[in-house]
């Protein structure tokens, strides 16, 4: 789940669900005496975009810098299943500051509805944990540019799948800038990493190692798309609080990783005979573990995070414009602090998945407004008031989650 967001859980946006569409509605009243100070109005738009800018600061150096953090700290943690565990507890507790900063938490855990958490997360949860096994594995095997740009296959997948399960066609520059990405892909992919003489007498075991990470990277990328876009299918119609899907995907991912380990250690123990093998067996759990360690992780929880932060002050549209900032960031920290050289096709790639994500993301597909009847005054005045409430819930991003970052 994606710097998911909260939820790659691919990906989460940040929005109000049910419980304060009241609050809301109360909050709008004051909006007709902004008209009559300005300077209320001038102060509050440059702390929004002092906002925006600060989270599109923050959102570019976490997607840059996470794969490098990775490789340097979190590679010798060797217990994948351990690493996974960790960032969905980091992702609860993201997730439950600002439920309970707000207030929002007690009317949320009142009103959960165990058939709706089954209804929309369940399928989703179970891919995601699929999904972050990969990564895990992917990312300390990769290079941080390779592991970018296959990550951002999941742009294409994404198109795909909310073309055919939810009917949503895409504009034609956006199929443009989706050849674009397959092009960096493949050049990404055949291109790879230049070796000089040295480093080339290995290149056989370095090369199945890297064509492992890249299929496992390619394939967490389909799974991300495809569990973002059940969860898009299922929240059309539940209007939900996305830390509230936050929790409950990184609640049943824990599940998931605890039920595997459990399930190594009876292995385990069943084919060793002394204590000491099971003594070992539970050390090696946290063999590899620094602080550094847990710092690398909360970063990575807290993409999801931020990419709801900056949808809220920024939009979609500049939110490209961080992720490509981290694409930058991630080839200058390969080349300069790794001193990993990409050749021609490496650098090419980068460039080509830059300009597809910007293309993608500054041309959507435009929407046609059907045209309202007539009414009868009556009729049209009852159905505004009736009718309020559902249109801020479908203006709501809450119903939508976006893949992470």
């Amino acid at each position: 789940m994606e710097g998911v967001a909260v939820v790659k859980m691919a990906t989460t946006a940040h929005a109000t669900s049910r419980c304060t569409s009241t609050d809301g509605a109360k909050k709008k009243t004051p909006s007709r005496l902004e008209k009559q100070a300005p300077s209320n109005i001038t102060s509050n738009e440059s702390a929004s975009s002092l906002k925006s800018s600060v989270f599109l600061v923050l959102l570019a150096l976490q997607i840059g810098i996470q794969p490098e953090l990775m490789k340097w700290y979190a590679k010798d943690a060797t217990n994948v299943s351990l690493r996974i565990t960790v960032i969905g507890i980091l992702k609860i507790l993201v997730a439950l500051v600002p439920l309970v900063w707000t207030g929002e938490w007690r009317c949320e855990f009142s009103s959960w509805s165990s058939r709706v958490a089954l209804r929309t997360t369940v399928l989703p949860a179970l891919i995601y944990s699929v999904q972050d096994y990969l990564n895990q594995t992917a990312v300390v095997i990769l290079d941080g540019v390779t592991y970018n740009v296959l990550n951002q296959t999941k742009i294409i997948w994404t198109a795909l799948l909310v073309y055919v399960m939810l009917g949503q066609k895409q504009s034609s520059v956006q199929v443009v800038a989706l050849v674009v990405l397959v092009a960096s892909a493949v050049l990404i992919a055949v291109g790879g990493q230049s070796h000089d003489g040295s480093q080339a007498k290995s290149s056989i075991e370095d090369d199945v190692l890297r064509v492992t990470g890249m299929g496992r990277a390619a394939i967490a990328a389909v799974l991300s798309a495809f569990a973002g876009t059940i969860i898009q299918k299922a929240l059309q119609k539940e209007a939900r609080n996305a830390y509230m899907v936050t929790l409950e995907l990184s609640a049943i991912n824990i599940a998931c990783c605890v039920w595997s380990n459990a399930a190594n250690r009876i292995t385990s123990s069943s084919t060793s005979h002394h204590d000491e093998g099971a003594a070992a067996a539970a050390a090696s759990l946290w063999t590899g573990w620094t602080f550094m360690t847990f710092v690398t992780l909360l970063v990575q929880a807290l993409g999801g995070v931020l990419v709801g932060f900056v949808i809220k002050y920024s939009g979609n549209i500049k939110k490209s414009f961080a992720v490509v900032g981290g694409l930058l960031l991630t080839a200058a920290c390969e080349s300069v602090v790794n001193e990993t050289e990409f050749g021609v096709a490496g650098y090419i790639a980068t460039g080509l998945a830059t300009l597809s994500t910007m293309l993608y993301t500054k041309f959507p597909p435009t929407a046609f407004a059907p045209t309202p009847r007539l009414r009868k005054t009556e009729d049209a005045s009852a159905s505004d008031e009736s009718t309020e409430s559902s249109s801020d819930d479908e203006d709501n991003p809450a119903k939508r989650l976006i893949p992470a970052a």
